[in-house]
Parts: structure tokens; sequence; C-alpha cells
């Protein structure tokens, strides 16, 4: 299987990214609290997980094409489930032979990806960007191939945090540290604050996750024109559909 390879340059903090992987934590799995969570890529039978292995192929083909490896997934309000799509992503892309994924959470006003993999550790998301522990002791290792990296939400001065110079800079040590084929970020929300504006010049990639019925036109268009004005927006995934199209018809793209 051919892995996808970002340059990412000299390694800064750690010359071996083989040692951050393996001193990470593991995760301890509840797969029944993540099958509840709607955490469908484990369980090949679920005809959902075939709709992410189809987003998977697209998502790896135009990074190959394009010579990406940070994918923000956002949306354009609270609500429309970009933590679900953004951990079945991921798990979906680790399963991959020698494909290394680390999957971040950088909306820090709600803990739905905490909620999602039970974890909440002795350090925040925020302290993690402010540089006030390693990545060894905020990350945990899900898998082989999947690191995960969320906390409790925070409410201090989130946009103010996100837009430092010193979040921009972990953000980028991380990247030198893991070496990961693709760093999966779930994003804040578009038009609920000014928080992922200020996070788009560090992802390269996106996707819009829109919910059927409840994401209007209106909000859908200016979602899809600021992604696609400061990032390589490769699609709208939409979630939440009712209606049987389908077998994937809940995960579109």
């Amino acid at each position: 299987m051919d892995t996808l390879n970002g340059d990412l340059g000299p390694l800064m903090a750690n010359p071996n990214p083989e040692l951050a992987w393996s001193a990470l934590a593991p995760l301890e799995l509840d797969i029944w609290r993540l099958e509840r969570q709607r955490v469908i890529a484990l369980n090949r039978r679920d005809p959902g997980a075939e709709a992410f292995d189809v987003l998977r192929t697209k998502v790896l083909r135009d990074a190959r094409e394009h010579g990406w490896n940070t994918l923000g997934i956002s949306a354009p309000t609270a609500n429309c489930g970009r933590a679900t799509v953004a951990a079945n992503l991921a798990i979906s892309l680790a399963r991959l032979e020698n494909f290394k994924v680390a999957l971040i959470d950088l909306e820090l006003r709600s803990h739905n990806l905490s909620r999602i993999f039970g974890h909440s550790g002795r350090y925040s998301t925020e302290d993690f960007l402010r540089g006030k522990c390693r990545s060894e002791d905020f990350l945990v290792r899900f898998s082989d191939n999947l690191v995960v990296g969320t906390s409790a939400p925070s409410a201090n001065h989130v946009a103010e945090l996100l837009h430092g110079a010193a979040a921009t800079e972990v953000l980028n040590r991380l990247k030198t540290e893991l070496g990961a084929d693709i760093i999966v970020y779930n994003l804040p929300a578009l038009l609920e604050g000014d928080e992922c504006l200020g996070l788009l010049p560090g992802v390269e990639a996106s996707l819009l996750v829109v919910a059927a019925e409840e994401s209007t036109v209106a909000d859908i268009d200016v979602a899809e024109r600021q992604l696609s004005e400061r990032t390589r927006l490769l699609g709208v995934v939409l979630n939440k559909c009712r209606y049987e199209t389908g077998k994937n018809s809940n995960y579109q793209v």
C-alpha cells in the first residue's frame, strides 16, 4: 500500500518520529461506547463504514495529487456532526497499512470528540496549545496508526488562543514530531465566531459537514466560500439524512 508523505522538512523536537508514537499512552477502548456515539468505521459490516472508506479514497487521491497532509473538518454551525465525521474518517484512514493518522480537536468550546472517545486527560487542549505540556502528555494512542488529542472544553479567550503565535508554533512542532501521513483537525464551526478563520492558514485541505434539513442554503454557501478561499475544499459531507437513498445515504460527499 502506498503511503502519503508530506514534505515536513527537518525534524525539530524529535529526530525519530517513531519514538513519539511509541511513547504515547494507549487509549482504553470501549467499543460499545463508540458505537453509541455513531463511530461506525470500526464495524466493517455497517453500510456507513463503507461510505467512510469511499470518502477516505477520495481524500487520499487528492492528497497524493496535490501534496498536502493537513485536513480540517468544519461546518457552518454547531450540531452538524463534525466530530463524528472526523472520528470515523480518521479511523478509516488509520486502517491502511503503514499509514499514520493524528486526530486533533481544535473545537475548544465543546467536548464532542472527548465524549466520543471517552477520554479527558490530565492536560487540556488549551494546556497543550499554550505549551504547558509535551505532545506525549497530551496525545493518546488509539491504535498503532492513530493518535488522538482531545480534552474537556475551554471557554477562556478561545479565539485569542487559537489565533496566537504560540498555538501556531505548537501545531507546527507537532507535525514534525509525529511525522503523520495525515493530520485531521476537528475545527470550530465557521459561522459561530472567528476561531475557525484564524486556524485556516495552517490547514491545507478541508471538508465541510452539513446537516440535512438543518443547515440552510445561505449558511452552506457562505461556509463553502470561506473554506474555498483559504484552503483546498474537497467537498461537502451530507450528514443526518433521514431518507434512504442508498446504503451510504447518511454520509455523502
